[in-house]
């Protein structure tokens, strides 16, 4: 096994003991001693990766943060491509954009799905409280950016913040709630009903049978 490789699967043990203890113990009562027991690892072998159990945690949210704004910043630069070009001619727009957001959002939620034990103990009360807004914030912040390079704007139909909340931001506490279920949906259902719900308002969504 090359050097690299031994470093690779290192790192990943150091890792998968952080987050297994942080569900177990919490991330504030966790020490390094338990770090270096449970990857069995010596204490010698974990500061040569990291500093303190802080910089781990730095370094876990990092990875997170980046990989998932490159598949949206990509994913998203692909969807605005398309409806431009469908934009200026005469074949279904809407359609074709219903399809690249579904590629978007199954996309980004594969690898979500990859993470999901790591974002969801990041995300308890036993791990990072500020993680799900960095998160959050990160979307909004890719979105606006990529938006905008590709001509497009958020609509004044409503103030902007309230335009955001809607358009972005609820997604992701949808996702933080697929994140959470005990059974969760597949990854390519669970895009289509992000999809679905990118098309419907509420008053859709709450139905009164007649008396």
């Amino acid at each position: 096994m090359k050097q690299s490789e031994r470093t690779d699967l290192t790192r990943t043990r150091i890792r998968e003991a952080f987050i297994n203890l942080v569900e177990s113990k919490g991330f504030g009562n966790l020490t390094v001693s338990d770090l270096t027991r449970e990857a069995s690892v010596s204490r010698g072998t974990f500061y040569v990766h990291y500093a303190d159990k802080h910089e781990l945690l730095a370094s876990i949210e990092h990875d997170l943060r980046a990989n998932i704004t490159k598949i949206i910043k990509d994913d998203i630069a692909a969807t605005i491509e398309v409806h431009s070009i469908n934009d200026a001619s005469s074949t279904s727009p809407n359609e074709e954009l219903s399809d690249n957001l579904y590629n978007l959002f199954n996309h980004a939620l594969y690898y979500i799905d990859q993470k999901r034990h790591t974002m969801k103990v990041l995300m308890s009360p036993n791990g990072d409280p500020q993680f799900f807004d960095e998160i959050k914030n990160v979307i909004d912040d890719t979105f606006a950016q990529q938006l905008q390079s590709g001509n497009g704007y958020f609509s004044d139909t409503l103030p902007i913040d309230y335009t955001k909340e809607i358009v972005v931001n609820n997604v992701v506490y949808l996702v933080r709630h697929w994140i959470n279920k005990t059974h969760p949906e597949s990854t390519e259902d669970f895009a289509k009903i992000l999809m679905q719900s990118r098309f419907l308002a509420p008053n859709d969504l709450i139905i009164f049978s007649k008396a």
